[in-house]
Parts: structure tokens; sequence; C-alpha cells
């Protein structure tokens, strides 16, 4: 039998901290992805959606030659030519924890920096041990060298651009690794117990629905590929397709 304060800490957990998206969580969810569809085009859209087991490689050792391989087809799905944005894996680990909220921990892992000689994408060394973590971080900064690198948004013009690149990633087809990447729980620095920590902009109930306005617009009302995803993950976004389908 499930634990009744347990999942009720989940369910908080899965909605903070969490960003205030203009017009409320629906219409923007619906707005922003018929926007990236009118922008990159639908045939993006309808490309395979990106299994675990197809990108990460077996025997992916967590080393930095093996993350770069890895962050390099991601770069490809996401039309990143070679070579336009540098990486590295130099983000310092001093100050990249931001302030609990609720108890849940949020760190910043990517950085995308734009220069003169050139744009780059930073990531904290300890990413190249988690891969799913690692796509989704990646995939995140690598969406704003495509849109605020590209010209496309500003950050003028759209103050909601970091929650909007978190769905970029799942309209290229990486939505699993961002959604599964979006919330974990770590062990606590002095060793009592575990500590929640949050990855992204936007949480698990808005990449559930996310998820499910993805597969509606490309005409699956039973995608198989959902079962990659994790069992609060999936539950909601199948409760919410069920709804956009009726």
């Amino acid at each position: 039998m499930k634990n009744p304060i347990g999942v009720l800490r989940r369910r908080a957990e899965l909605k903070a901290p969490r960003e205030r998206l203009p017009g409320g969580r629906r219409r923007w969810i619906r707005s922003s992805m018929d926007w990236l569809a009118g922008e990159f085009g639908r045939d993006v859209l309808m490309r395979s959606i990106v299994l675990p087991d197809d990108l990460v490689p077996a025997g992916y050792d967590g080393g930095l030659a093996a993350a770069e391989e890895l962050c390099a087809r991601v770069a490809e799905r996401m039309d990143l030519p070679s070579g336009q944005c540098a990486l590295s894996f130099g983000l310092a680990a001093d100050g990249v924890r931001r302030p609990a909220f609720r108890g849940v921990v949020r760190e910043q892992s990517g950085r995308w920096i734009r220069g003169v000689a050139g744009n780059e994408i930073q990531l904290a060394p300890a990413l190249a041990a988690d891969p799913v973590a690692l796509v989704a971080i990646f995939a995140h900064e690598a969406g704003h060298e495509l849109l605020l690198g590209g010209g496309r948004i500003s950050f003028a013009h759209r103050p909601d651009h970091e929650p909007l690149t978190d769905l970029l990633t799942v309209f290229y087809g990486l939505g699993i690794f961002t959604a599964n990447a979006a919330y974990e729980r770590r062990p606590r620095p002095n060793g009592r117990g575990k500590q929640p920590l949050a990855r992204g902009y936007l949480r698990e109930a808005a990449l559930s629905e996310a998820l499910a306005y993805y597969a509606l617009l490309r005409g699956e009302r039973h995608p198989d590929w959902d079962r990659h995803l994790d069992p609060p993950v999936r539950r909601v976004m199948r409760n919410q397709l069920s709804v956009l389908t009726k």
C-alpha cells in the first residue's frame, strides 16, 4: 500500500518551484508549442521521439569524452551545426545551488553564454556521470542557442524564455529526458535522509501536459514511448492525453 503522506509530498514537489506562465499553464503550453511548430516546422515535430536506449550508447562510461560525444548526438538531433556553439565542462560547482523552495533544491548545471568570438555552453562536470540529466541540460542550453543565439526571441520580448527553452526540448523529441531529469531525490549533505532536487524551469506536471499536447499534435492517441517516462509523469501525461483526445 502506498504511503499517503509520501504521495502528498510528491504532488507538492511536482509543482514547486514553479514558474508563472503567461495566460496560465495549459494555454501557454498550447500557444508556445504551436509557435515552435510554426518557427521550426512540423517536420521536426513529426520526427521519431528519442528513446534513452537509442541515444545513450551501451557501455556509456560517464567520462568527459563520452559526455562530449553524447552532447554531439543531441546537437545533431537539434539541428545545431557542429562548432557553432563551443562546449566546455568547466561550470564551477561553487554557488550553483539555488535556495530551497519547500525543501526542493535547484541547481544550475548548465549555462549558455553569448560571446563576441562565439557563444558557449558550459556544463557542470558532474553531469557526465548522469546521461539522462546530461541530455536534458545540454538540450536546454542548445535550445538557448537556437532561440536566443539564432535571434528568434529576445530576453526583452520573451520573459518566459527559460520555460520556452524547456518546451523546445519536448518539441525536438527529447522530452523523455527533460521530464525524467526534472526531479530526483539525493542524499543530504549531512547524510540524513534524502532531499528533493529540481532541474529545469517546467515542473513534472507541466512537462506531463506538454508531452500530452506533443502526442496530440503528432496524432498519437496511445504512444508506446510513454513507458519510458517516470511513473508520476506517465500517469499525468496519459490522463491529459485522454482528455485532449475526447
